[in-house]
């Protein structure tokens, strides 16, 4: 296989594992008691600013993790949907098809940084130390309810914790959770076996295992694997250096205790992480997101600002210049023979206006709302000039008028398209008439 047909390969692989993951978001009651209701980023300033003030003078640091979905629990995205069960196949393949992908990687955290990256499922939870980061993300649109998963538009959330202290990738807990993650653990799963492949891997020496073996010490050995970790990571990709970007390693390991200890049992488990966070978080309206990621804007973050890489540069631009949309005429066939574009017949403007004043509302009674007919012979007056009537450009502008009147109406551009080819249809049969009167014949 080729490179590239190798990379199209796990991301289909990864597609198929995200669709289904996204099938079966696990949710949560929500506690309405510990909430702090956030309509600007101004009063989300004003409340990060106090509680920062709290912890003043302590070496307490605080991270922030923003979900746009309240009812979603806190959990990786390899506790979803029993993923935990083929977790050592997601962390191995990669290697064995793409290896000059992670060429430069020292550590199986670092390599898993880059999955997460690139949205394999792993048990990395994404937080900042960045509050208003956290808040775009707690506000930016969620792109399930088209797809029928949550019919109701969700609130978001922004959550904080103060309660780990941070570490680094090269930490032996931060190696030892990581390769665990990269491990079988349906077959070699007794304390002895594990401890014995993290000392070939060169992540423990023979002293430690062999510590870790007896009864006095196995405790140290659990206690590194039944703990969460908060981990600083090397900034090997630029969107996670403008995200300032951290990491919650989940780690949550089981022990089956057995009496002889070296026989013990280890096997991965799930849970979600709730409890790692404190009970009081930001609440936002969905009503209020729209307003607040302008605001945030403003601030200079937005997706261009933490996505650097093209297709978010592309999209940013794209959705910022959404509002300067504007009616676009639809191809019309050139007719010659048509009554709207009379290349070689003059009329006397005056008289043509009047006749169309007073001749075309009745004409209309029959296929408009008698409220808009008024504003349909407003957009006409506007476009009265000199032969306007010969003037395609004119009659485009006319058109275009009348569909933005409808689309602000019924907000449905099929429906404001078909009214306006209506309308222009009987605007083409009073030219006839007028040409064939007295008075569009006497010039």
């Amino acid at each position: 296989q080729t490179k590239n047909g190798i990379r199209l390969e796990l991301a289909a692989l990864n597609y198929c594992l995200l669709k289904k993951e996204r099938d079966t978001l696990a949710y949560k009651e929500i506690n309405k008691n510990n909430l702090i209701k956030i309509n600007s980023v101004s009063s989300f300033i004003s409340n990060i600013k106090k509680l920062k003030e709290s912890t003043d003078g302590t070496s307490i640091e605080l991270y922030f993790r923003g979900q746009e979905a309240d009812i979603w629990n806190i959990e990786p995205s390899i506790f979803r949907d029993d993923m935990l069960s083929i977790e050592y196949k997601l962390m191995q393949i990669p290697l064995q098809k793409v290896p000059m992908e992670f060429r430069g990687f020292n550590t199986m955290f670092d390599i898993m940084t880059k999955y997460q990256h690139y949205g394999m499922c792993t048990r990395l939870l994404d937080l900042t130390t960045n509050p208003l980061v956290a808040l775009y993300f707690a506000c930016k649109s969620h792109d399930q309810a088209e797809k029928g998963v949550i019919e109701k538009k969700p609130c978001g959330v922004v959550y904080y914790t103060d309660k780990f202290y941070p570490t680094q990738s090269t930490d032996s807990e931060i190696q030892i959770v990581s390769a665990l993650a990269s491990y079988d653990l349906n077959k070699e799963n007794t304390l002895i076996k594990i401890l014995e492949k993290l000392q070939n891997d060169g992540i423990i020496d023979n002293k430690t295992k062999e510590r870790w073996l007896t009864k006095d010490y196995f405790k140290e050995f659990i206690k590194i694997v039944q703990c969460n970790y908060m981990v600083m990571p090397t900034y090997t990709n630029e969107r996670l250096k403008k995200q300032n970007g951290v990491f919650l390693l989940a780690s949550l390991f089981s022990f089956n205790e057995n009496d002889e200890i070296s026989k013990s049992i280890i096997s991965k488990s799930k849970g979600n992480l709730n409890q790692c966070f404190n009970e009081t978080y930001f609440y936002i309206s969905s009503e209020n997101k729209e307003d607040i990621l302008k605001e945030l804007d403003l601030y200079n973050i937005n997706e261009a600002t933490l996505f650097p890489e093209l297709e978010h540069q592309l999209n940013y631009i794209r959705c910022v210049n959404g509002d300067k949309v504007k009616t676009v005429e639809d191809f019309n066939q050139y007719e010659e023979n048509s009554a709207t574009h009379v290349k070689n017949i003059y009329f006397d403007d005056s008289k043509l206006n009047n006749y169309i004043i007073n001749n075309l509302p009745k004409a209309l009674e029959n296929v408009v709302n008698p409220m808009d007919i008024e504003e349909i012979i407003n957009i006409l007056k506007q476009n009265f000039c000199v032969d306007w009537y010969r003037k395609n450009s004119i009659l485009s502008k006319i058109k275009m008028g009348i569909m933005a009147y409808y689309s602000k109406k019924y907000n449905d551009r099929d429906q404001s398209k078909e009214m306006a080819k209506q309308i222009m249809g009987l605007l083409d049969k009073e030219f006839e008439r007028f040409s064939s009167s007295d008075e569009g014949s006497g010039d």
